[in-house]
């Protein structure tokens, strides 16, 4: 562990700038944040061992295996694990490290599929398990020392599920339950109705950047009006309201939730009035995607744009009118990384719907392109040397608390102590 804390409070920023949440979380820190846990192998060694081997990590909604005999798998690759989870034919979800037990061999090779029967065969030699991870045949059994079938089963995962997010941990006796994990975030997945919403479209891109660099892109609207001025042009900037401020910001150690506003004046380009407008599947969203609790749009702004529930440690929770997605960023060293987009939408009931679906599939598409650019961009400019820091203004405490976080949970894991925002 560095000696210099990540949070130096050695420069504080100009008093004329607006401070309303570093003075409502004073712990996180107000000064540059050093660029070491960015660029450098030993941090992500750290957090390989104190975060990604040892957290309840988001893998999936249930939507995606809705069905018995359904499955998908998840490389972990921070972990060094591939896991597999179905869903039984009795309904349950179950996690299983996907390694059979004969060879060692993969027993899937694809990422999403089903199985009908619930069994799964490895392809080296024949080895089929059930839904519930246990070896049901073996060819030439008779040729083994002992019976093997019922014995040597799949290693199971801990798994839960929380609002149809799935979570796993790979310690054999996670040190905390996944209710315990989630803590207060928890009801900020649980006041919308997520499942009404389908899982429409999924991209990934493997990246040159460090993982926090890519999270911290999608935890701000500061760069929203320059990076996306001909892509979002106004969509949350506004004339009676020239910087975009958040309504809210709750911090909860490892979690936190965001609360932005969006632009009520915002005048669409002709191809929107027709994508987003009269024949938007967006005009139904008052059916089918509404806040039933206080957990989303805490603010209760009738100027609501959107919110971020962030799901410690790789997963934003992205919730706007009529569309929710995930964006997950999952280490594969210090400078490279993996990050998946799963978009969620009202199923389209004509062409219109269908039109609108795609122009909104596409716009987010550009923009995300533009959002990817900068990961690179930075982490190359980081490593060559030049600057040692980076400086956060207010509306950047998201930022900055991602870092706060990671060093608390690293701490706790080789020292035992997390420090607790009040």
């Amino acid at each position: 562990m560095a000696t210099n804390p990540i949070h130096s409070d050695l420069t504080p920023l100009p008093a004329d700038l607006g401070r309303r949440w570093r003075e409502t979380f004073p712990e996180i820190g107000t000064g540059p944040v050093p660029i070491e846990s960015m660029v450098s192998r030993q941090w992500f060694e750290w957090e390989r061992d104190g975060i990604f081997k040892r957290c309840w990590l988001n893998v999936g909604t249930v939507d995606e295996i809705p069905n018995p005999g359904d499955y998908i798998v998840r490389e972990i690759h921070a972990a060094g694990a591939s896991i597999l989870i179905v869903r039984d034919r009795d309904g349950e979800v179950r996690a299983f490290h996907n390694v059979c037990r004969h060879r060692g061999n993969k027993l899937v090779w694809d990422f999403k599929g089903h199985r009908r029967g619930c069994a799964w065969p490895c392809r080296f030699h024949g080895f089929v398990y059930d839904g519930k991870g246990e070896l049901v045949f073996v060819p030439e059994e008779g040729n083994f020392k002992e019976p093997l079938c019922h014995k040597l089963n799949l290693p199971p995962v801990a798994l839960g599920i929380c609002a149809g997010f799935i979570f796993i941990n790979l310690q054999k006796e996670p040190d905390e339950s996944l209710e315990t994990y989630l803590g207060p975030i928890a009801s900020h997945l649980g006041d919308y109705p997520f499942h009404n919403l389908p899982q429409r479209y999924h991209y990934q891109s493997f990246q040159r950047s460090n993982w926090k660099l890519a999270l911290d892109a999608q935890s701000e609207v500061y760069h929203v009006p320059y990076l996306h001025g001909q892509t979002w042009p106004n969509l949350f900037n506004r004339p009676d309201r020239p910087h975009v401020e958040s309504f809210d910001m709750q911090l909860y150690d490892r979690h936190r939730y965001g609360n932005w506003p969006g632009n009520p004046h915002y005048q669409p380009r002709d191809v929107e009035i027709f994508a987003l407008g009269k024949y938007s599947s967006i005009t139904r969203l008052g059916q089918v995607s509404q806040p039933t609790g206080p957990g989303i749009n805490s603010s209760n702004a009738p100027d609501w744009g959107f919110d971020i529930v962030h799901l410690f440690p790789n997963t934003n929770v992205l919730i706007l009118g009529g569309v929710w997605h995930t964006h997950q960023f999952w280490p594969l060293s210090e400078n490279r990384m993996l990050w998946e987009i799963k978009i969620h939408m009202p199923e389209p009931h004509n062409a219109g719907e269908r039109f609108s679906e795609e122009y909104g599939r596409i716009l987010l598409r550009d923009a995300l392109r533009e959002d990817g650019t900068t990961h690179e961009h930075t982490q190359e400019a980081l490593e060559s040397g030049a600057i040692d820091s980076i400086v956060l203004q207010d509306e950047e405490m998201f930022v900055r608390h991602n870092y706060w976080a990671v060093e608390q949970e690293i701490r706790h894991w080789r020292d035992g102590v997390r420090e607790h925002i009040k």
